[in-house]
């Protein structure tokens, strides 16, 4: 059963997949004709967008040896059909260590007021403040262990539809999605709700909260799960400092409750036009106390035009066994077009 499941998931997301390239191709076909019915405005604007990123990481553990390998590389478009419609379709590698091909982002937005925005399709789900930041764009090479370790969905991705819009110090995001994460076929009749709240505060700060409720398993066995966090960021250069808490419940089958909980702070300090130096303390503790995380990395970034940059972090961490400290360097060299 499994192996049918396996097969009927990759048949209808190659169906899928193979639809929305073709709807792509056409769009590029018909915007010169396009462009010429809406002269005035210039209508479709789609542009090119992607980016590459080499990655070489280096452990003191012996069975982790030390590699080069290409992290992420996704190519797309993104940009308006029309005023109030816009569309982002990306494909490539996914989140590692599961590098095959496939669909990362497919959504349309249509911006309707400030107030209230409506995004559908595939995208970044609404939950903390590290999650929802494109990758090109984290002040260090990864996202923390805690962000990564207490993500429920493929990729951060999910399908479903999204509500957004912010007044005056107010930013909201609420989103129904299926839950099971990007490309997945959903098997599951509830859906996720999920949401996001910042506050902008007076002098470059602000703070949000977020909150996740949801399902798991299967049609036979369906359990709950509750994700809460909150976040702070502040914003004045040269400095910029953020930081997060989030709280992860999962129901077991026996009726009782496993809880886990992370968090890290990040401060990242501009010296000059070029270079960077950034910090961050990251902890984890999983329903498991035996098997926490705490580690903290220092590293430095050299901005080569854009979001293009060569990064350099290295990290000294303590899991498992809280006696054992184990170093890790990673070097990245980041491409944006």
């Amino acid at each position: 059963m499994v192996i049918k499941n396996h097969f009927i998931n990759t048949y209808y997301f190659k169906r899928a997949l193979k639809s929305i390239l073709i709807l792509g191709l056409l769009v590029f076909i018909i915007q010169p004709a396009w462009a010429q019915n809406d002269e005035e405005n210039s209508y479709p604007d789609l542009k090119p967008a992607g980016f590459i990123q080499g990655y070489f990481s280096a452990s003191d553990l012996a069975e982790v040896p030390s590699s080069f390998s290409m992290k992420r590389a996704r190519l797309g478009f993104k940009g308006s059909i029309s005023k109030n419609i816009q569309l982002n379709f990306i494909g490539g590698t996914v989140e590692p260590p599961n590098n095959a091909p496939a669909l990362v982002n497919a959504f349309a937005d249509f911006t309707l007021d400030p107030l209230f925005n409506i995004r559908a399709g595939q995208f970044i789900v609404p939950f903390g403040l590290e999650g929802p930041e494109p990758i090109i764009k984290n002040p260090a090479i990864q996202r923390a262990f805690s962000t990564r370790n207490m993500n429920t969905f493929r990729m951060f991705r999910d399908i479903g539809v999204m509500a957004y819009g912010e007044h005056s110090y107010v930013n909201y995001s609420v989103a129904v999605v299926n839950g099971s994460g990007a490309n997945v076929i959903e098997n599951l009749y509830q859906k996720d709700v999920l949401g996001r709240f910042d506050f902008t505060l007076a002098g470059g700060l602000m703070a949000g909260v977020s909150g996740h409720i949801g399902t798991f398993g299967n049609t036979n066995e369906q359990l709950s799960q509750q994700r809460w966090g909150a976040h702070a960021e502040y914003k004045n250069a040269p400095l910029q400092l953020r930081g997060e808490l989030i709280f992860h419940n999962r129901e077991t089958p026996a009726n009782s409750w496993d809880q886990s909980r992370g968090g890290y702070f990040l401060g990242k300090y501009e010296i000059g036009d070029k270079w960077e130096a950034i910090g961050r303390w990251d902890y984890h503790e999983p329903d498991t106390p035996d098997n926490i995380y705490q580690g903290l990395t220092l590293g430095t970034n050299y901005q080569l035009s854009g979001l293009s940059s060569l990064s350099l972090n290295g990290t000294a961490y303590t899991e498992d066994d809280a006696n054992t400290l184990h170093y890790r360097m990673n070097v990245q060299l980041q491409l944006v077009l």
